[in-house]
């Protein structure tokens, strides 16, 4: 017999997402954050942050494969590359699927990582690979550094509290000077549903140093409205050099990703 035992995501004030848990088997008040790493019977084991879902075992792969790839793939030849959070190591795990030299990940919550190896060790088998270097320090300080990349990934939390940085004008700009010529950066920009605001902004931030800014979307079920919304840019055009398929990933979905429905334009248009 199921146990009676949920876990809730407060999506906004009129809206909550469940699911039914098996056990409990991690919770921590970090320096930054509460984590906990539930079991839960659809999802498997989930990890939450201040009580909102960051992956879940059963479509952890959707997210992970839609913020690497499409950059990935657009890149002539990415070689160093940065990731700013990913502490559970799913973004690395993607990345590290091409024949990249190095992978500098920023993770300002290393407790993010400790939790993540010990009870998402498929997910956090990244941490093994000797081309992944991990730096637990603020990514806003980080990008002030000598390094120069050609693809950055922004896998950081939604534009609240310690991560709002990550989403600025200023950060942007500090990012644009350590991408090399032909540079890509990507974002995750949060719920064009639940969240217009956070497309918004990061679109606004990346149209102001970039010459190319590229929307896309995917599907993620355990995030508020299942649809999820991602930013590239560069100063280059943005076309795929080469294929990849991966669960989610194939052809068809990065030539389709692209194509917003109506009402994001609409949201976007608004500036």
């Amino acid at each position: 017999m199921k146990v009676d035992f949920w876990f809730s995501e407060n999506q906004n004030e009129d809206v909550k997402f469940g699911v039914r848990v098996k056990s409990h088997l991690f919770s921590i008040e970090s320096k930054y954050q509460k984590i906990d790493i539930f079991d839960t019977e659809f999802f498997g084991r989930v990890m939450i942050l201040d009580g909102c879902f960051m992956i879940t075992e059963k479509d952890e792969f959707m997210y992970q494969e839609m913020l690497s790839h499409p950059a990935m793939v657009s890149h002539p030849d990415p070689k160093d590359i940065l990731i700013i959070g990913g502490g559970d190591g799913g973004v690395a795990r993607e990345v590290l699927r091409y024949p990249v030299k190095t992978v500098d990940l920023v993770e300002i919550d290393e407790d993010v990582i400790t939790a993540a190896k010990t009870y998402l060790p498929s997910i956090a088998a990244s941490f093994a690979d000797s081309r992944l270097k991990v730096y637990n320090m603020d990514a806003f300080e980080f990008v002030d550094s000598e390094r120069s990349y050609d693809v950055i990934l922004v896998d950081s939390t939604d534009p609240i509290g310690f991560a709002a940085s990550l989403f600025s004008d200023v950060f942007y700009m500090k990012s644009k000077k350590i991408l090399k010529k032909g540079g890509i950066i990507a974002t995750q920009s949060g719920s064009p549903f639940m969240n217009p605001e956070f497309i918004k902004k990061a679109y606004r931030g990346l149209n102001g140093h970039f010459k190319t800014v590229k929307p896309y979307l995917s599907f993620v079920p355990s995030y508020p409205s299942g649809m999820w919304s991602y930013i590239m840019a560069s100063d280059e055009s943005i076309e795929k050099h080469r294929d990849f398929t991966g669960r989610y990933v194939n052809e068809g979905i990065y030539r389709s990703c692209f194509n917003l429905p109506e009402f994001v334009k609409k949201v976007l248009e608004n500036q």
